[in-house]
């Protein structure tokens, strides 16, 4: 039987913290989840207590267990997840990848900064998007 990881509901900023520890780019994760929740204040979200990855709207806007998105923590970039990526229209070419999921990867804070407008959009986009 496979074993799951421990999840925190709903973190704090304190909580994810914690999670994230001392791996590198905390800034670029911490401001990411930032814009997420700024862009959709209401969605579902939890924190996974062993690889820091935080998942948003599991069971939300049609999206089954896996959810809508996902910040996830690497050495040299975050990257958010957005699961049914293929399907969103992406003006600014912030998306890559080539499968059905498609992944926008920030290494500083200024590129988050500079994307801003084109991430919140494709958020807003994937609560559209149906099972």
């Amino acid at each position: 039987m496979a074993k799951t990881h421990p999840h925190i509901e709903t973190p704090t900023a304190d909580d994810l913290m914690r999670v994230i520890g001392d791996r590198p780019l905390t800034d670029v994760y911490l401001a990411l989840h930032a814009l997420v929740i700024a862009t959709l204040p209401t969605i579902r979200h939890s924190v996974d207590e062993v690889d820091a990855v935080i998942g948003y709207g599991a069971h939300e806007y049609g999206y089954g267990g896996w959810g809508m998105a996902a910040v996830s923590p690497f050495t040299k970039w975050v990257s958010l997840t957005l699961m049914k990526g293929a399907e969103l229209t992406d003006p600014d070419g912030l998306l890559t990848g080539t499968a059905s999921m498609r992944h926008v990867k920030l290494s500083s804070v200024d590129e988050l900064a500079d994307k801003r407008d084109g991430i919140a959009a494709l958020l807003l986009s994937a609560t559209r998007v149906q099972a």
